[in-house]
């Protein structure tokens, strides 16, 4: 009988040993806590990857450092893509520090540090229209067509030169006809209505600094400016989509190309038309 309640006395001692350094072995497990992600914002826009010379940032797979299993071990570095245009489709702020979702090509994906990338480029990509041939003086509405289209307004070339008021003050309207090589101009005034009544909103930014019409173009708002002697013209209307720390991007209503030209150069152009700018 003793040694009957000996071995059950070793049996629960036993056991309990083995439940409590179970538990033990439990408890003491860390936890793996990933890095918080404060603000995830959807953006579309074009930028330069830095040289990355002085610090070569690394680029992870799909967030920013520490913040899930995929994201702590780089899978590349920011030398990679040294001065290479990338297109940036995400934002998100991890410990106060802003990474980008970056793509290259249209095949290498990957987030960096935005202080990898150079912050003065800034690039757009609006619809491209050609005002030929059917407004071969209509240069102001088909460069606010590419504006109005790229901040989702239902819109064409045609259907806003139908909308567009005529007048002999180009304050007010357009002076003469769009449609014939006769027809003159219209100024930001005269197209006030039209960019508010698709928009929502309109501004004459006559006489705005480059600084402003870039910091315009960075809220995703493009602008229409005018400008003097473009393409064999005295008076002549451009898109502007993007900058770069020496450059402006614009789209050009007459070639129907995509350009840019250094920020002296558009000024030199801007002045020769009164600085005169459109946007909403």
């Amino acid at each position: 009988m003793k040694h009957g309640m000996l071995a059950v006395l070793i049996g629960v001692i036993i056991g309990t040993g083995t439940v409590t350094a179970h538990a033990a072995t439990t408890a003491t497990t860390p936890e793996t806590t990933y890095a918080a992600v404060t603000r995830l914002t959807k953006v579309s826009y074009y930028t330069t990857m830095g040289a990355n010379t002085t610090h070569n940032y690394p680029v992870y797979r799909s967030g920013a450092y520490q913040t899930a299993a995929t994201n702590m071990t780089a899978i590349s570095a920011g030398r990679t893509y040294a001065n290479k245009l990338i297109h940036i489709t995400r934002e998100e702020v991890v410990a106060g520090k802003t990474w980008l979702k970056f793509t290259y090509n249209h095949t290498h994906t990957g987030w960096i540090q935005q202080t990898a990338t150079v912050q003065s480029t800034y690039r757009l990509v609006a619809p491209l229209i050609g005002q030929r041939p059917q407004l071969p003086t209509g240069c102001e509405i088909t460069a606010t067509a590419m504006m109005l289209a790229f901040g989702g307004a239902k819109v064409t070339k045609l259907s806003l030169a139908r909308e567009m008021p005529r007048s002999s003050n180009p304050n007010k309207g357009f002076v003469g006809s769009p449609y014939k090589t006769s027809g003159w101009y219209v100024f930001p005034g005269g197209l006030m209505g039209v960019v508010k009544k698709h928009m929502g909103s309109a501004k004459n930014m006559t006489g705005a600094s480059l600084t402003s019409i870039k910091a315009q173009v960075h809220r995703n708002h493009l602008v229409v400016v005018w400008v003097g002697n473009v393409d064999g013209f005295s008076n002549h209307a451009l898109t502007v989509t993007g900058y770069s720390k020496s450059r402006i991007y614009y789209n050009d209503p007459w070639t129907e190309k995509r350009a840019s030209m250094t920020n002296s150069t558009l000024t030199k152009h801007r002045r020769a038309d009164a600085y005169r700018a459109l946007s909403y």
